[in-house]
Order: structure tokens, then C-alpha cells, then sequence
């Protein structure tokens, strides 16, 4: 099961919201998976080689099973309108894909490789 954990600067509710349904929706189709879980952690203060910077950076991480390149392109490209089209044109989104087997992914106290052997 995907999830992702996304760090923006403050954002009232509603915004959050449309954010995390925008996100959602550009990463879903390429996934392809039942349930994305996201994770919104918002900051007071950037910092950029030490030193406090604009409010313009949106870094997202994922973490799911492994997928080909272009399809990592293709969600980065979509989460980066969709960031742009819900907080302006001045927001920039930095993209993480960690790329887990499913030997290494456990729910439930399981690993998803046995519960799908079972």
C-alpha cells in the first residue's frame, strides 16, 4: 500500500485538503493501487544551507513497490501541477520515490510478500 508524506508550509484546512485530493489524484492512476495513504507535515520555517528561505518548496516522499522511470516521471510531472494549481505558480515540488519491494513492506505485523504467498 503506497503512502506518501508530503512537507508544505502552513496551510489553513481547506487548502490542505484540496492539496492532498490533487496529490492523490495525479499519483493514483499511475500507482495503480487500491489505497494511498498521505501524510501532510507542514513547517513554520525553510531552510536552505542553514539559512530561513521563501515558503516556496513542497517535498513529497512515496514510498511503493517498484515501477519504471517514465512512471515516476509521469507522477512528478502531475504532482507538480497539481501543487501549482492549488497553492500558485511560484510553489515548487521536490519528488522522493522510494522504490520498496514487497519483501520489505509489512502491515498488520506481516510482510506483504507473505501474506500474498498465502
Amino acid at each position: 500500500m503506497p503512502s506518501m508524506y508530503v512537507n508544505v508550509p502552513k496551510l489553513d484546512q481547506p487548502t490542505k485538503n484540496a492539496l492532498a485530493a490533487k496529490l492523490y489524484e495525479a499519483a493514483a492512476p499511475v500507482l495503480k493501487a487500491p489505497h494511498i495513504f498521505t501524510f501532510v507535515n507542514e513547517y513554520e520555517t525553510l531552510y536552505e544551507n542553514g539559512q530561513p528561505q521563501a515558503h516556496n518548496m513542497v517535498v513529497a516522499n512515496i514510498e511503493a513497490g517498484p515501477i519504471k522511470e517514465e512512471k515516476v516521471n509521469a507522477i512528478a510531472e502531475g504532482m507538480r501541477a497539481a501543487v501549482r494549481e492549488v497553492l500558485g505558480e511560484d510553489k515548487e515540488l521536490t519528488l522522493v520515490f522510494h522504490d520498496n519491494g514487497l519483501d520489505r513492506i509489512a502491515i498488520g505485523g506481516v510482510t506483504i510478500a507473505t501474506k500474498m504467498k498465502k
